[in-house]
């Protein structure tokens, strides 16, 4: 059985990392669809913190779309930094992916109460 404060704490360290995350792409890339994609992370991030039921494997989906999206361009760009930055984002979005589905104290939170 998972412990649903652990599970918040989780939720908040990935809503904090997905506000991070868009807010350098934003300024690493300034274009509409950054602003857009910040948006919904904030939105995800805000539905996440309040236990919304079921939101913490929408947000799953989201990440795993991005990294789908944009694998292609991260990898066969490899050679420059700003691209090992986008790989490593990947990464972290993976795994941030499959702790919101696959955590038991994360799954715990979003199905207490």
């Amino acid at each position: 059985m998972g412990h649903s404060v652990n599970g918040r704490n989780l939720c908040g360290l990935i809503a904090g990392y997905m506000l991070i995350k868009g807010i350098l792409n934003l300024i690493l890339g300034f274009s509409f669809m950054n602003i857009l994609i910040l948006a919904v992370s904030v939105g995800l991030s805000f539905g996440m913190i309040s236990s919304v039921k079921h939101l913490n494997k929408v947000t799953a989906l989201f990440l795993a779309v991005m990294v789908v999206l944009n694998i292609k361009d991260n990898i066969s760009n490899i050679g420059f930094n700003v691209h090992l930055v986008y790989l490593a984002e990947a990464v972290i979005d993976v795994f941030c992916a499959f702790q919101l589905v696959a955590n038991q104290d994360i799954r715990e939170f979003f199905n207490h109460g």
